[in-house]
């Protein structure tokens, strides 16, 4: 197997090679369709239940995140390893990638998002 060729990146994004944290999905509505991204610079905020995620609006969740205040933070187990590279290969824009990706949405008892049933653990955020 070759070695990766270096490629030129605006610095704006270049954050995005030093990401932190567990790698989870972020699901959202924006009032019509829900999707579902891959994020890897999650973090608690202190002892409480307060999380920080990093996006942007290069993602397509963005908006929906903005307009709605509300996600579900889900976290997915290793054998969703497909799944997780998958959703965060391809935007949401022109793609259902709970269809896509087979994972299946559940309604959340607080907010519009849907947790992702084949996950260990979804947080409903709002």
């Amino acid at each position: 197997m070759g070695r990766a060729a270096m490629k030129r990146m605006q610095i704006r994004k270049a954050f995005t090679l030093m990401e932190s944290g567990p790698v989870v999905f972020i699901t959202t509505n924006d009032g019509e369709k829900n999707n579902v991204m891959t994020i890897s610079w999650t973090m608690v905020m202190g002892f409480t239940p307060i999380f920080a995620i990093v996006t942007g609006p290069w993602n397509y969740s963005y908006t929906a995140l903005r307009k709605s205040r509300e996600c579900v933070i889900a976290i997915p187990t290793v054998d969703l390893i497909d799944q997780v590279v998958g959703a965060g290969t391809c935007s949401g824009a022109g793609t259902d990638k709970f269809k896509k990706f087979g994972l299946t949405p559940v309604k959340g008892k607080h907010v519009r998002s849907p947790l992702i049933k084949e996950c260990l653990a979804n947080i409903e955020h709002g």
